[in-house]
Order: structure tokens, then C-alpha cells, then sequence
């Protein structure tokens, strides 16, 4: 719709003037500012699906309430405004009320924050930094420590403990533990020879002088055996498998004879036709089990070491 200013007027913003007799002269209303007016309000009431009507004073109003039932908005994005979707998270009532939910676990909503793990400043949620130190020393402390695991497959930032070489370009938190000093007590000489190498198969060992990376300590096929303070053997040696020395007494009947006596079979007898030879059972102490090495019951398991965070790309 367009203003017309009253007529005469070379002002198109001019103000209508009500006209006093005897002192104000009133504006003169030209008849576009008549006219437009009810062809705009007939036009909405048309655009409304009603037929005008002079008898209907409530038409426009009719028409305006139409338009807003009928008006659609799409979904609103972060760009644009639009109707919105209740959440999980958010509930409604009948009255129209809006509100956030307390989140449980199994429900999405909001949460107060303990002030230890957590807090809230200037409406930012943010992790005390004593926590996050808390929890990066205890991830870093794990650099470099065989372990067992779940599974076969290598989970990520690990390496198997089988001697292979890991280089520290590739593995910057390994390198911080060595130069720190991580590996004091389990660190063989980078030119320690084979020999060396076969006997303290439980430690690192430098590449180099200046080194470039480690080698790992190879626990495969290995027996684990506690080690501490005051024990004999050096941290990371290794140990040949070993019988401890022991003795057996052998039984059986004998006949009489000469030098024979008490029963039992004499080694040192020159004259031992009168020996009663068969095999000797050990039946009372088990099946034996016949292997190529000397071992205890045991179980395969996987061991892996942490390598800390990977070096950026």
C-alpha cells in the first residue's frame, strides 16, 4: 500500500491536518487515500477465499487468522529460522511449556557439574586442568610397558614385545621416556654383541650411540619371572631352562651272592649276575610327558607395548 500525503501537498511524508473553522483550514484528502486502502483490504479478504461482503464486518479479520494457519515454515537450520523439533533431550507441556530434561542414563539432558571433574564458566563446560594433568600422566606413564592383551589383533599406538626396532621419529613419547630416563636397569649397550643380546632378552637396546630409536625387549615364548631388589640376577636377563640336581634309590630283589647284601641294587658290585633286571615304574608320581624342553603348564599369552601418541603427519 502506498501513502498519499493529503492533496496539494509537494511533500509525499505530509501530515492530514483536521481543519478548525475560523482558524485552522483542514486538509484536503485526495481520493487514492480512500480508495487504495479498501481495494488492498477487499484484495486480502479475496485472497482469503471469502466473498466481500458489506453485511460482514469481521472479513478481515477472518482473512488475517487464515493466513496464519495457513502459513508453513520450514525446519529451522543454523542459518535460518523455522519451526523446531522436541528432542530427547527437551519436553513440553500442554501449556505450551518448554523445558530441559535432567539427564540419566538413559535419557539425553542436562547436567550439573561436580566441580572436580568437571565445571562451568561463563556458560563453557571445561575439564579442571589438575584433571587433565591427572589423567595424561597416567596415560604417559604407560609408554613403554609391556602388558598383556585381550586379543591377537594390535590395537593402535602398540607394538608387539618381540625385538623388533621402533624408531623414534615415528614415536615421539617413547623417545621423551628414554632421554628422561625411563628405561634405567633394563638398557643394554647399542653394540652389545649377539652373545649379550641372547642373555638379557627383557631389555632395550639403542640402535646407536646417538641412538634413533629401540629395540624392544623379546618376551616371545618367554617365561615371565618377578624381579626385585635384592635378587642375584640382573633386571631383563635371561635364564636357561634347568633340572635342580637330585638323587633316586632304586629297589629290588637280588639273589644271594657274593659282596650282595641289604636288598637293594649296589653299583659298585663287580658281580651283579645275581640282579633281577626289569624296567623301573614311576606310575605313583603321574603320566610322564615327553617334550624338547623342560617347561611348566602354562598359557600363550599376547603381550604388547604402548608406544604413546604417533608423530604428526
Amino acid at each position: 500500500m502506498k501513502y498519499h500525503p493529503p492533496a496539494g501537498s509537494q511533500d509525499p511524508d505530509a501530515k492530514y491536518v483536521t481543519g478548525q473553522p475560523g482558524k485552522v483550514r483542514g486538509s484536503a484528502v485526495p481520493a487514492e487515500a480512500v480508495e487504495h486502502p479498501q481495494r488492498e483490504i477487499v484484495e486480502v479478504i479475496r485472497q482469503a477465499g471469502l466473498t466481500p461482503s458489506g453485511d460482514d464486518l469481521t472479513q478481515l479479520w477472518q482473512a488475517i487468522g487464515q493466513a496464519i494457519t495457513a502459513a508453513k515454515p520450514g525446519l529451522a537450520t543454523t542459518t535460518a529460522p523455522g519451526l523446531v523439533q522436541i528432542g530427547d533431550g527437551l519436553s513440553i507441556t500442554t501449556q505450551g511449556l518448554l523445558s530441559v530434561l535432567t539427564a540419566t542414563a538413559a535419557q539425553a539432558g542436562i547436567m550439573r557439574p561436580d566441580g572436580t571433574t568437571c565445571r562451568v564458566q561463563d556458560g563453557v563446560l571445561s575439564v579442571p586442568q589438575q584433571v587433565n594433568e591427572y589423567m595424561e600422566g597416567w596415560r604417559t606413564s604407560w609408554v613403554g610397558v609391556p602388558r598383556p592383551w585381550r586379543g591377537t589383533a594390535l590395537p593402535p599406538d602398540h607394538c608387539w614385545a618381540n625385538g623388533d626396532f621402533v624408531a623414534f621419529a615415528d614415536w615421539p613419547e617413547l623417545k621423551d621416556v628414554y632421554e628422561a630416563g625411563g628405561f634405567a636397569g633394563l638398557l643394554l649397550d647399542w653394540d652389545a654383541d649377539s652373545e649379550t643380546q641372547a642373555a638379557q632378552l627383557g631389555r632395550w637396546r639403542p640402535d646407536a650411540a646417538e641412538p634413533t630409536g629401540l629395540y624392544t625387549p623379546n618376551l616371545t615364548g618367554q617365561f615371565l619371572r618377578c624381579w626385585g631388589p635384592g635378587i642375584e640376577r640382573q633386571a631383563g636377563s635371561w635364564q636357561a631352562d634347568a633340572v635342580q640336581g637330585h638323587g633316586h634309590v632304586f629297589y629290588a630283589g637280588v639273589a644271594a651272592g657274593s659282596g650282595g647284601g641289604g636288598g637293594y641294587i649296589n653299583f659298585s658290585q663287580s658281580n651283579k649276575s645275581g640282579v633281577v633286571r626289569g624296567p623301573e615304574s614311576l606310575d605313583g608320581y603321574g603320566t610322564a610327558r615327553i617334550a624338547d624342553e623342560t617347561r611348566p603348564a602354562n598359557l600363550a599369552l599376547p603381550v604388547i607395548i604402548y608406544l604413546g601418541q604417533p608423530a604428526a603427519n
